[in-house]
């Protein structure tokens, strides 16, 4: 299952990253997007999101969920496509534990 998600989650950073990479987020401030993926994870039942702002133009968003499912849920709404309008350099990375499934977006400016 671990496998199967991380195997779908690479290939929808693949697909989104060309399709978005030219100005897709053109007009849209980086404050608007977090606050659409906020939204989105408050809808999930068991969803947690924590953002901080790290200094020199770097900021980190944390979200987390109980299970692998309410992740894939976040990812089918579009998770991925609000990130990869973030303006700069932004890193994604998707750790399973036990209880939850944590996903950090780190985005250099």
């Amino acid at each position: 299952m671990k496998k199967t998600v991380v195997a779908i989650v690479g290939m929808l950073i693949l697909v989104a990253i060309p399709v978005f990479a030219h100005h897709a987020a053109e007009g849209i401030v980086d404050e608007e997007i977090y606050e659409m993926i906020d939204i989105m994870v408050a809808d999930t039942p068991h969803g947690d999101l924590t953002l901080d702002d790290l200094g020199g133009g770097m900021v980190e968003m944390t979200i987390t969920t109980r299970t692998p499912r309410e992740m894939e849920s976040l990812l089918e709404d579009g998770l991925l496509t609000y990130a990869a309008m973030l303006d700069g350099d932004v890193s994604i990375t998707i750790d399973f534990d036990v209880r939850s499934v944590e996903m950090t977006i780190t985005q250099q400016e």
